[in-house]
């Protein structure tokens, strides 16, 4: 026979066995959707990513110069700036567009120090210009008019040193906007 302590403690036996089971199952199903998250997560399809990010290259000293001159200039004016390559811009579509040699983004750079940030010394406008000009041999420049100055001639070429300059994926990692 038995008592009525026995009779308890096998209540308590078959409650806990009653209790435990829904957690068994609950860890199995859990256990399953991590492994299927995680095959998902390795079966990533690449159409997901972006199939215009290339390997990063390292820059060489030059072009690290040119981005490090570029930084300065920006930060001690509001007329060039640097965004994320490849985004969408105020004054895209463009009115005008055209490559420049770095001899003549020389020139540009020159007036625009010269024109917009009279507190660098001419020295250093010199060096951050002749620096900042060494990213690339040659730029595209995506020009958006505003005829607040004419055309510049300089050796019997016009630039246009006017509206908004955007200097599209300089080494595919920026965009250099100059405002005139």
């Amino acid at each position: 026979m038995t008592t009525k302590f026995e009779k308890v403690l096998q209540l308590i036996n078959k409650s806990r066995l009653l209790i435990l089971i829904p957690f068994i199952v609950l860890s199995c199903t859990n256990a399953q959707e991590g492994r299927e998250l995680k095959k998902k997560a390795n079966n990533f399809p690449s159409s997901y990513s972006n199939p215009n990010v290339e390997t990063v290259v390292e820059l060489s000293s030059e072009q690290q110069a040119a981005f490090d001159a570029l930084n300065s200039i920006q930060v001690q004016g509001q007329h060039l700036y640097s965004t994320f390559s490849g985004i969408s811009h105020d004054c895209l579509p463009p009115d005008s567009s055209f490559v420049l040699p770095q001899a003549e983004l020389l020139t540009a750079m020159k007036e625009l120090l010269a024109r917009y940030y009279p507190t660098i010394p001419l020295e250093e406008q010199t060096k951050l210009a002749t620096q900042a000009v060494l990213a690339q041999e040659e730029y595209i420049v995506l020009q958006c008019n505003d005829n607040s100055f004419g055309p510049v001639d300089h050796a019997h070429k016009k630039l246009l040193f006017s509206g908004t300059w955007i200097l599209p994926e300089v080494l595919n990692r920026r965009d250099i906007i100059i405002k005139w």
